[in-house]
């Protein structure tokens, strides 16, 4: 677990080689902004996550920022062709070319240029989690232009129509019960009626291990057992199922 120190020295770090290379069109998105905007200190940072605005770009800064940082490892994903660069105890995940293809009609919809950090940001989960700030400044951009205000009222969101969004990827149940139960939010009814549309889907399109992990995230906030009850859910709660998630996560 990074340090408060680390994490800003890391951003430092970030910010200094985009500059000195003129990768301006930079920003910070996930986590990090997500805690700034709630006004949570930076030990809930647990890492960074880095998009462009023009195609290929974080591939590049990513490789420069590992050079810089005389980085312990560089990993490329296959499947999203994502860097994660680790500094330290710090990772940092830069975008891949991931198309974003089924996001562009809402792009469009909210009148915001098809950017890759726009498409990035509307292929997020929720809006608290699809805030940016332009590297080089302490601005926090709202693309969705509902992300600031859904985190004022201390609600969990979909971006894009919850029943879709949970449809396609049914791991924004477990997550959705997560920002919930650690932030004190409460779960927006649209998006709360998807996750109990399409509970079922969790134990048969996500692996033994994914629900192990999940099921060992969930068990550290005590809020989460509601939701997992009235979801109908209970066998995240078992002993045996968090004790498998404990392990898998150590690995």
């Amino acid at each position: 677990m990074p340090t408060p120190q680390e994490i800003v020295q890391t951003i430092g770090l970030i910010e200094d080689v985009a500059e000195e290379y003129g990768i301006l069109d930079s920003y910070f998105v996930g986590g990090y902004t997500r805690t700034l905007a709630i006004g949570l200190p930076l030990s809930e940072v647990h890492d960074i996550d880095v998009a462009t605005g023009k195609p290929g770009r974080a591939e590049q800064l990513a490789m420069l920022v590992a050079k810089a940082g005389n980085a312990k490892d560089v990993h490329q994903h296959h499947r999203t062709s994502a860097i994660t660069v680790t500094l330290g105890n710090v990772e940092v995940d830069f975008q891949g070319h991931e198309s974003h293809e089924d996001v562009r009609p809402y792009v469009r919809l909210w009148g915001v240029e098809e950017t890759p950090i726009t498409l990035n940001i509307f292929d997020r989960d929720f809006t608290m989690n699809a805030l940016a700030i332009k590297i080089g400044t302490n601005t926090l951009v709202d693309y969705t232009k509902r992300s600031l205000y859904d985190i004022s009222r201390k609600m969990v969101v979909s971006v894009l129509p919850a029943d879709i969004s949970v449809k396609h990827d049914p791991l924004m149940i477990t997550r959705g019960i997560r920002m919930a139960a650690k932030f004190g939010f409460q779960i927006d009814k649209d998006l709360w009626r998807a996750m109990r549309k399409h509970a079922k889907r969790l134990s048969k399109q996500l692996s033994k291990e994914r629900l192990a992990i999940e099921a060992y995230v969930l068990s550290k906030h005590p809020r989460a057992r509601e939701y997992i009850n009235a979801l109908g859910i209970g066998y995240l709660e078992t002993k045996e199922l968090i004790e498998t998630g404990e392990k898998e996560a150590e690995d």
